[in-house]
C-alpha cells in the first residue's frame, strides 16, 4: 500500500513520467484494473425492464462495504488477479473507518484495567 501511495505522489509531481522510466520494483506482475463505471465489458440487460436501463456486469468477487476491512479485502483480491467490485451505501469519501474512530478508540478507565494491546 505504501508503494502505491509513493508511486501516486511521484506521478502527480511529474505527470510526463511513464512507469517504465521510473524503474521501480513492482510487487506483482498482475495488472490492476480500475474502472469507475465498468463500461468496457458492461452490456445492457435485454429482458429485465422496459422502464429502467439495467446494465449487466461480470465480476469474480464483490466486496460489500468500503470501510477499512472492505477496502483491504478488495486490494487483496485485486492483487491476486480477481476482477473485484466494491459496493457501499455511502458516498466514497464517507465510507471509511476514520468516520467511526470516535467510538472505536474509547478506553473506559472506570471498568477494569486497560491495556493498549486491546485497542489495536
Amino acid at each position: 500500500m505504501a508503494g502505491i501511495l509513493k508511486l501516486s505522489s511521484i506521478v502527480t509531481k511529474h505527470p510526463s513520467l511513464s512507469l517504465k522510466s521510473l524503474r521501480l520494483p513492482l510487487a506483482s506482475t498482475r495488472k490492476i484494473h480500475f474502472t469507475v463505471d465498468g463500461q468496457n465489458q458492461a452490456k445492457p440487460g435485454e429482458n429485465i425492464s422496459r422502464d429502467y436501463p439495467v446494465i449487466d456486469h461480470t465480476y469474480d468477487a464483490v466486496v460489500v462495504g468500503a470501510g477499512g476491512a472492505g477496502l483491504r479485502a478488495a486490494f487483496g483480491l485485486v492483487a491476486e488477479g480477481f476482477k473485484t467490485a466494491v459496493i457501499t451505501k455511502l458516498f466514497p469519501t464517507r465510507s471509511h473507518t476514520v468516520a467511526a474512530q470516535g467510538g472505536i478508540n474509547a478506553a473506559l478507565g472506570n471498568m477494569e484495567e486497560d491495556d493498549w494491546h486491546w485497542h489495536m
